[in-house]
């Protein structure tokens, strides 16, 4: 009887989940780490993996103990995980490959003109 009830509870917060739109903020993440939380404890793989699923598409909260359930459900669902590389870091990363690139097909177009306007890359570079 106890695991009928389980599954009716489950099957009622999942049939209200999916008629979420997928971006309806922060209650619907909370929801969606809630039931994952219930399923890693209750053993559900099923559920797990369903709402990993649909948790992985959601930004990461804000919020300590919500990214700590964000990031459970997925190891849960999907194994370890790759920490998440801050956006910031990347963009500035690739400003400064940008940078050097550019800077290197200036050095080239001193020390060897015909070169450096015939590669493909500081070719770009010159036409802008």
């Amino acid at each position: 009887m106890l695991d009928l009830m389980k599954y009716i509870v489950c099957s009622l917060l999942l049939m209200l989940i999916i008629f979420q739109p997928a971006n309806a903020g922060d209650a619907y993440v909370e929801t969606l780490l809630n039931i994952c939380t219930t399923a890693q404890n209750t053993g559900d793989k099923g559920t797990i993996k369903n709402i990993a699923n649909q948790v992985k598409n959601e930004q990461i909260p804000d919020d300590k103990l919500l990214a700590r359930s964000y990031n459970e459900c997925l190891k849960a669902a999907f194994g370890k995980t790759d920490k998440a590389q801050n956006i910031s870091v990347l963009l500035n990363r690739i400003s400064d490959a940008k940078n050097q690139i550019i800077a290197d097909c200036d050095k080239l177009l001193v020390a060897a003109p015909q070169v450096a306007i015939a590669h493909p890359t500081c070719k770009e570079i010159f036409i802008k």
